[in-house]
C-alpha cells in the first residue's frame, strides 16, 4: 500500500503538472496532518506551495471518510484563486462570504450532504450571526481540517492584525468540546517574526481544559532569488508620479503586468487618473470597488490586459500572478513584515521582476496613524457602550449618530469590543453585554514598542546611505536564520534604475499634484478635561458650531505648491513679510489659493473673509486674505477675531491643552459677518485654532465657516 508521502506526491501531479515534487516540508506538514492528526505551523515564503499542503491534506483525509476541510482566509482576491485550484485537483470547492449571501441556504445543504470537501470563509463570517447560528455549529461538528490562512493575521504583533481573527481560538476550543477525537489544524503565513511565530503556536496549542496540544512548526528560508529591489528616493510628488510614468514607459517589462501600490485610497485613484491621461492602460483597485469589479480587475491584471493596477492593500494577500511584471510601491509601508508580504506577489513563476519603493515625506504620519488606528481609548469605549443596551440592538448608523467617532474606527473598535465580550454583534445590529472592559496599557504598550522597532528598520532600509543589502536586511527582520546578501539588489549591484524624467511629463505632473484637493477635515467634540484647564466646554460640537470641510494648499510634501509655501512661511518666522510679499512665491501661492476656489464645491459662496490672528504669521495671512479678496470682489475683515498673548499651540502635545489654549487665545473684538465665511489662516497643525475661531464666529451668526489654510500638516 502507498505511504501518505506517495499518495501526496501523486496528488501534487493533478495539481501543479508531472514534474512537480514535493517539498521535504510538504511532506512533512501533509504527513502531520493526515497520520498524526496534528496542529501544525508553516511559514515559508510565497509561492513556495503552502497551499498544495492543504489541498492534499484534504484529499487524502476525505478519502479516509473525514469530513470537510474549513479554510479561514482573509480576502477574496485569494479565495478565488484558491477554489480554482482546489477544483483543478478534483476537489468540490466553495466560499460563503459577503458577496454571496443568496447561495448560503443551498451551500449549507450542500456542506450536511457532504458534497463540499472545501469551504472557504473569511474570518469576519465567524461573527456573522447567521452563519454562526445556521453554518458554524455544525462545521464544528464534521469539519475533517481547519486551514487559517494568512495566521499571521492571528496574532496582534502581525503587521496585518484582523480583531476576528481572534475568533478562531473559540473556533479551537469548539473543536475540542465537540469532538471525541483530534481535528488537524493547518496554520500558513509568509510572513511572521520569530515573535508573531511563537504567539501563533501558543495559541494553536492552547486547550480550554489549560493542558498544551503540541504544535508542528515548519519554517524556510524567505528569500526570493528572482526579486530585485530598489529604493528610488526622490524630491517631489511629481518626480515620484514621472518615475514612474517613465518606467512604464521604458522599462516594465512587455506583456507583464505589474501594480503599483498607494497607501490610501484616494492616492491611488489620483495616480490611475494621472497616468490614463499619459496614455497607461491602467485603473485603481480599491475598496470602494465593488466584489465584481474587484475580479474583473483581477482576470485583467492576471491576463495582462492592462499595463497595471495602482491598488491599495485590498490587493496584497494571496492575489496569484506567477508573471507579475513588476511592483512599486509609492510610500513606503510601515514595517518589513507588511512590505515582504506585498513584494511576495512577484517573481512567483521564476521571472526576474523589479520591486521598487518610492519613499514620500507623508510615510511616518500614516504609519503612526495605523499602529493606533485598532487601540480603543477609554473614552471611545465608554461612548459606545453607553449608547447600547443590553437587549435592545442598535444598527451601526444609529450608533454612528449617538457616538463621535468615524466610520471606520468605530467599526474597527466594535470587532475588537466584540471579541472582548463587551458587546456582542446580533440581527439588527450590537447589543452591550454587561462586561466591564479593562483598559491592557501594558500590552498596548508593547504592541507599539515593536511598531516602532518596525518602523526603525523601515527607516534604515529607506535611507539613502544604507549600504547593507535590501533583501538581507527584510529577511533579517523576519528573523530568518538564511538571511545573506542576494546580489541582485540596487545596493548590492551599485546599479541603480535608469529612469529618465521626461520634461513634458514631469510639467503634467506639477499641474497633476497642484490640483489635488487636500480636505482640512473639522472637528466635532471637545476633548475630556477642559473643565479642569479652565474652559466649561465638553461633549459633541452642535452641527451648527461645526466648521465645513475646509480646503489646503498645500501640505507636509514639498509638491505641488508646497515649496512656495514653504519659502513664504520661512521669511514670516523671519519677521520677513514684505519680502514675503513681493517674492515670485507670493504670487504662486495666491495663483493657487484663487484655483482652488474655483475647483471649491461649497454648497454657499462665501460673502466675506475672516482671517486667524497670529503673532507669527499674521502679516501673511492678512496679505494673502486681501488679494484673494481683491480678485474675487469680497470683503476681508482683520479684526473681528484677536489673539491674546498666550503660548504657541506648537508648545502644547495634547488636544486638551491645545484646545484650551486656543480658547485662551482667541476672542471676538469686532462685529461677526452675517453668512458663509471663508475663515482663511496660514498654517494648521492641530486644528484646534481653526474649530475654537468657528465656534466663536458661528455662537454670534456667522457660518457655514469654511476654512482655507495654506499648509496643513495633515494633507500631504
Amino acid at each position: 500500500m502507498a505511504t501518505t508521502r506517495e499518495r501526496a506526491e501523486t496528488l501534487l501531479h493533478q495539481l501543479a503538472g508531472p514534474d512537480a515534487r514535493l517539498r521535504e516540508d510538504q511532506g512533512r506538514a501533509i504527513q502531520a496532518l493526515v497520520d498524526a492528526r496534528a496542529r501544525a505551523l508553516v511559514v515559508q515564503r510565497t509561492g513556495w506551495g503552502k497551499s498544495a499542503v492543504y489541498f492534499i491534506a484534504t484529499k487524502l483525509l476525505r478519502d479516509e471518510g473525514a469530513g470537510p476541510t474549513l479554510i479561514v482566509s482573509p480576502l477574496l482576491a485569494l479565495m478565488r484563486d484558491q477554489l480554482a485550484a482546489a477544483r483543478r485537483m478534483g476537489l468540490t470547492a466553495e466560499t460563503v462570504n459577503s458577496t454571496n449571501v443568496d447561495d448560503w441556504k443551498a451551500i449549507e445543504q450542500q456542506v450536511a450532504d457532504g458534497q463540499v470537501d472545501l469551504l472557504l470563509v473569511s474570518p469576519e463570517r465567524l461573527n456573522h450571526p447567521r452563519f454562526r447560528a445556521e453554518i458554524l455549529d455544525r462545521l464544528v461538528a464534521s469539519i475533517g481540517l481547519l486551514v487559517i490562512d494568512e495566521a499571521h493575521c492571528i496574532s496582534d504583533h502581525g503587521h496585518d492584525f484582523r480583531p476576528d481573527y481572534r475568533r478562531l481560538r473559540d473556533v479551537l476550543d469548539q473543536l475540542v468540546a465537540a469532538r471525541d477525537t483530534d481535528v488537524p489544524v493547518l496554520a500558513c503565513t509568509a510572513t511572521a517574526t520569530d515573535r508573531v511565530v511563537t504567539d501563533v503556536a501558543d495559541q494553536l496549542a492552547r486547550r480550554p481544559d489549560g493542558d498544551q496540544v503540541p504544535v508542528t512548526v515548519l519554517r524556510g528560508a524567505l528569500a526570493r532569488d528572482t526579486l530585485a529591489l530598489h529604493v528610488v528616493d526622490l524630491r517631489g510628488h511629481e518626480q515620484r508620479l514621472a518615475w514612474i510614468a517613465g518606467y512604464l514607459a521604458d522599462h516594465a517589462p512587455a506583456g507583464r503586468a505589474g501594480i503599483v501600490y498607494a497607501l490610501t485610497v484616494a492616492e491611488a485613484e489620483r495616480v490611475a487618473t494621472f497616468l490614463r491621461e499619459l496614455g497607461h492602460d491602467v485603473a485603481a483597485y480599491t475598496s470602494r470597488l465593488d466584489a465584481p469589479q474587484r475580479a474583473e480587475l483581477e482576470d485583467a491584471l492576471k491576463a495582462n490586459q492592462l499595463a497595471g493596477v495602482v491598488a491599495t492593500t485590498a490587493l496584497s494577500m494571496g492575489y496569484d500572478k506567477p508573471d507579475l511584471g513588476f511592483v512599486v510601491h509609492l510610500g513606503a509601508p510601515s514595517s518589513p513584515v507588511a512590505y515582504y508580504q506585498a513584494i511576495g506577489r512577484a517573481g512567483r513563476g521564476g521571472h526576474p521582476t523589479d520591486i521598487v519603493v518610492l519613499p514620500t515625506p507623508t510615510d511616518e504620519r500614516l504609519w503612526h496613524h495605523f499602529d493606533v488606528a485598532g487601540i480603543p481609548t477609554q473614552p471611545e469605549v465608554d461612548q459606545i457602550v453607553g449608547a447600547l443596551d443590553r437587549d435592545r440592538p442598535r444598527s451601526l448608523p444609529a450608533l454612528e449618530a449617538a457616538v463621535n467617532v468615524r466610520r471606520s474606527r468605530l467599526e474597527l473598535l466594535l470587532k475588537v469590543l466584540d471579541v472582548e465580550g463587551v458587546v456582542r454583534r446580533v440581527d439588527g445590529g450590537y447589543l452591550a453585554t454587561g462586561h466591564p472592559y479593562t483598559h491592557d496599557d501594558a500590552r498596548y504598550e508593547r504592541l507599539l514598542e515593536g511598531r516602532r522597532a518596525e518602523h526603525e528598520v523601515m527607516r534604515r532600509y529607506l535611507d539613502p546611505a544604507t549600504t547593507e543589502c535590501s533583501m538581507q536586511l527584510l529577511t533579517a527582520a523576519l528573523d530568518d536564520p538564511a538571511a545573506e546578501p542576494c546580489g541582485r539588489c540596487g545596493r548590492c549591484t551599485g546599479r541603480p534604475l535608469d529612469v529618465a524624467l521626461d520634461e513634458q511629463v514631469l510639467a503634467a505632473a506639477r499641474e497633476h499634484v497642484r490640483s489635488r484637493e487636500l480636505p482640512v477635515l473639522p472637528r466635532r467634540r471637545w476633548p475630556s478635561g477642559l473643565d479642569r484647564l479652565g474652559h466649561d466646554r465638553r461633549g459633541n460640537l452642535a452641527k451648527d458650531l461645526q466648521a465645513a470641510p475646509g480646503r489646503a494648499l498645500a501640505g507636509t510634501d514639498p509638491s505641488g505648491y508646497g515649496q512656495a509655501v514653504a519659502d513664504l512661511l520661512t521669511l514670516a518666522r523671519e519677521g520677513r513679510a514684505e519680502d514675503a510679499v513681493s517674492s515670485e512665491a507670493f504670487a504662486e501661492v495666491v495663483d493657487g489659493c484663487v484655483k482652488l476656489l474655483a475647483r471649491w464645491d461649497w454648497p454657499q459662496r462665501p460673502r466675506t473673509i475672516v482671517t486667524v490672528p497670529s503673532a507669527t504669521h499674521g502679516p501673511l495671512t492678512r496679505a494673502v486674505a486681501d488679494r484673494l479678496g481683491e480678485l474675487g470682489r469680497l470683503p476681508v475683515r482683520h479684526d473681528v477675531l484677536e489673539a491674546r498673548d498666550t503660548p504657541p499651540q506648537s508648545s502644547f502635545a495634547n488636544s486638551a491643552h491645545q484646545a484650551a489654549n486656543a480658547l485662551d487665545t482667541l476672542e471676538v473684538t469686532g462685529p461677526v459677518p452675517d453668512g458663509p465665511v471663508l475663515l482663511v489662516d496660514a498654517v494648521t497643525v492641530s486644528g484646534w485654532t481653526l474649530t475654537v475661531a468657528t465656534v466663536l464666529l458661528a455662537e454670534q451668526g456667522a457660518g457655514p465657516v469654511l476654512p482655507l489654510v495654506l499648509s496643513s500638516t495633515t494633507a500631504g
